[in-house]
Formats: C-alpha cells, sequence, structure tokens
C-alpha cells in the first residue's frame, strides 16, 4: 500500500471531481487508477465540501452559550467545544446535549455529541437561593457509513502478497518480535524510521523460525470516527484512518522481511484495552494480506505457542495479572509439560519489566510511542521508548536486542 500526501493539487481535483457529479466511492476509484493509492473516502467527503457550520451564539437573560471552533488540515472545523450556563434561575432545570445543538442551530443529524459533562449548584440571595447550571458539550461532525469505510479500508483491493523466499537448513536460532502498545494515531511511522531499519538488520540475519507477536493496542482508538478505548474511556483526538494506513504499512514492512529471511513466519495476537474489536479487524487484514505467514486470528485475552522447547504465552496485561504462571501451566498442559523454558509476554503499562516468578519469566515490553497528554498529566514520563527482539535456541533466550 502506498504513502499518500494531500497536495493542494489533489484537493482541488477532489473538488473539481465532486462538482462533475461524482460521489464519494467514484472518486475513490477515479484516484485509484490514476495514481495507484486509496485515499480514505472518509477524506474525500470531507474535500468535496468546503462549507464551514454557521452557528447562532445566544446570550438571553441568564443563558449564555460559547463554542469554540477547531480546524482541521483541510480547513473545515472537525471539533466544536461548547460551554453553556444557566444562571439565577428561579427553579432547577435541566439540559440536553441534543438542546445545546438546537441552540446552535447544529443539525444533529450531521453533528454528533462526543461527550457531555454537567454541572449544578445553587447562589444564596435575599429571594431564596437562585439554580445555576452548567453544559460542557463536545461535538464533532458525523461520518456517513463510518463502519463502511473501515470495513473498505481493511479490505479494499487486499491481494495476498508475494514475498520470493527459500528453506535455508544452516538457519538454527529464532527470532521473536513483540510489537506492544505501538499506538498509531499516537504514533507515527517517522517517529521510530531509525527503530525499523535497525529492526530490519536484525531480520536480515536469518532464522529458523520468526514469531511476530501482536500483544494489543497497535491502534490508539477502538472506533474510527472518535477516539475511544473499548470501555468508552474518552481519549485526545488522533486520526484514526491515517493510523490504519500507517500500521498497516509498518506490517507490511516487518513481514515482508521476515518472510524474505525466515523459513516460517509465525504471526501471533491478542488484542488490547485500547482497540480489542478494532485489533480483530486488522488481523482479518494480516491474515488475508500474508498467506505465506501462518496467522493467529482470536478473540482471546491471551495465547500460546511451543517454539521448539520454549513455551510462550502473551496476553495485553490488563487481565489474568495474579497468578499468570498457574493459568498457563493449567490451559496448556502438554506444552508446558515438554518446555524447557516457560516465558510470559505482556505490555500495557509502557515501561521495561521482567521478574521471574517460579521459573516462570514474565516480560513486560514498554511502548515506542511518544508521550502523550495523559502520561504528561499522570507524570508517566520516564519511561524507555523501545522496541525488543528476542534471539532463542531450541530451549532459551540466547540474545535481546533494545532497540
Amino acid at each position: 500500500m502506498g504513502r499518500f500526501k494531500w497536495t493542494e493539487e489533489l484537493k482541488n481535483e477532489v473538488r473539481q471531481l465532486g462538482e462533475q457529479g461524482l460521489n464519494s466511492r467514484e472518486i475513490v476509484e477515479r484516484l485509484y487508477d490514476s495514481y495507484g493509492v486509496y485515499y480514505p473516502r472518509r477524506t474525500v467527503r470531507q474535500y468535496m465540501n468546503h462549507e464551514k457550520p454557521t452557528a447562532t451564539v445566544r446570550s438571553d437573560s441568564g443563558f449564555n452559550i460559547e463554542p469554540i471552533y477547531h480546524y482541521g488540515e483541510d480547513g473545515k472545523v472537525d471539533d466544536i467545544k461548547i460551554t453553556a450556563k444557566y444562571l439565577m434561575l428561579n427553579e432547577q432545570t435541566q439540559k440536553t446535549p441534543e438542546d445545546i445543538l438546537e441552540y446552535l442551530n447544529l443539525d444533529a443529524k450531521e453533528w454528533r455529541v462526543v461527550s457531555a459533562i454537567p454541572n449544578q449548584w445553587t447562589t444564596p440571595t435575599a429571594d431564596g437561593p437562585k439554580w445555576n447550571f452548567q453544559l460542557k458539550v463536545n461535538v464533532k461532525p458525523r461520518v456517513e457509513n463510518a463502519i463502511e469505510d473501515l470495513v473498505e479500508r481493511l479490505t479494499h483491493e487486499v491481494k495476498p502478497l508475494h514475498v520470493e523466499s527459500h528453506i535455508d537448513p544452516s538457519r538454527q536460532n529464532n527470532l521473536v518480535i513483540p510489537l506492544a502498545d505501538l499506538h498509531f494515531g499516537i504514533l507515527k511511522l517517522d517517529h521510530i524510521q531509525d527503530k525499523i531499519a535497525e529492526l530490519l538488520e536484525i531480520i536480515s540475519l536469518g532464522y529458523k523460525t520468526i514469531v511476530i507477536e501482536v500483544i494489543g493496542d497497535t491502534l490508539h482508538s477502538d472506533k474510527i470516527n472518535s477516539t475511544e478505548t473499548v470501555s468508552g474511556t474518552i481519549l485526545e483526538d488522533v486520526n484514526m484512518p491515517n493510523a490504519i494506513d500507517e500500521a498497516m504499512m509498518f506490517m507490511e514492512t516487518i513481514v515482508t522481511a521476515a518472510l524474505k529471511h525466515a523459513n516460517s513466519v509465525y504471526i501471533k495476537s491478542v488484542g488490547g484495552n485500547h482497540d480489542f474489536d478494532m485489533s480483530y479487524m486488522f488481523m482479518l487484514w494480516v491474515k488475508e494480506h500474508f498467506k505465506q505467514a501462518k496467522v493467529d486470528v482470536n478473540n482471546n485475552y491471551r495465547t500460546a505457542y511451543l517454539l521448539d522447547h520454549v513455551l510462550v504465552s502473551i496476553q495485553h496485561g490488563d487481565v489474568n495479572k495474579r497468578i499468570p504462571g498457574q493459568i498457563l501451566a493449567t490451559e496448556h498442559k502438554h506444552m508446558w509439560g515438554v518446555a524447557s523454558t516457560v516465558e510470559i509476554h505482556t505490555g500495557h503499562l509502557h515501561f521495561d519489566k521482567t521478574v521471574d516468578e517460579n521459573g516462570v519469566i514474565i516480560r513486560q515490553f514498554s511502548t515506542p510511542k511518544p508521550t502523550d497528554g495523559w502520561e504528561k498529566k499522570n507524570a508517566f514520563v520516564g519511561s524507555s521508548k523501545l522496541l525488543h527482539a528476542l534471539v532463542y535456541s531450541d530451549d532459551r533466550l540466547k540474545v535481546e536486542h533494545f532497540i
């Protein structure tokens, strides 16, 4: 999948095609035919129509409403933060976010409420207590067929990638590449170009087996048109369509190199607390795209595999934290019985930590992504920003690369 950049010339071309009567899907196909690049329909729709919303700011007696507009790179309003206040009222009142949209003349069919924080308090006066009500609302443009866009992005022109490879009997060691907490959306490919280059050098040394572990939170959000975790926690906004594109490019780079330099390639995966559902769909794309690799797509919270005589379990790290070694022995008795070394690979907490619990090595991997706003606020700023690569012999770890 090629990389793309929205130039002014390309934006104008999209507008002109839209003025000629082409819909967004037809424009996407026209651009693909012309440039060999799949441009996301969501962005195409934005450039087709540059009209900005008109809002009426009202300040009636006892009522004040203030919208703050934020603009995307395309010049369109992509976020409105609204504060509405009802002050010194004689009786208690409640207003919904939809009421606020109506006051601003914003069509609820075109705008969606991302978050709403209400607050009430009373003010004593000579005439008795007065009611005050405040509502902070964050709204964004609705995007038609958001799920359709996601499915299309993950399946458009998905053709099995064929990589020239060969079996080399002299390859003895195995390589494990744990990918924990990449958080594409916060993480950009530009942030880790040097790390990717170093990882590719390690892969090029050649191995009997390469295992790529996708240990959750590859993507920062579990939704494409809002930025939320699996549990619905609202996060600072990221461009999820672009995040998916960059995650695909990253995976294609790593897997292609692995197929060239290993006798066999396995891709194991579990979802994370940020991207469990999105990760499942992403791994379906991985399975369809890399037919030469053995790809494990599942909706489990943990999985395990045997690499010669090394038993490895992967789990994101947000659940099964109390006795992971005992759970592994219970769920995978046969592999446990033949293993010389047992390891559990996790992430989630974004810092490196290795412990030995009664012979079970638990490796917690850090994240390579830049520190985000939430981490800065809570002072989680000291962790290393690393990728890892682990070289194993038949029965134990030989080399750990810190990238």
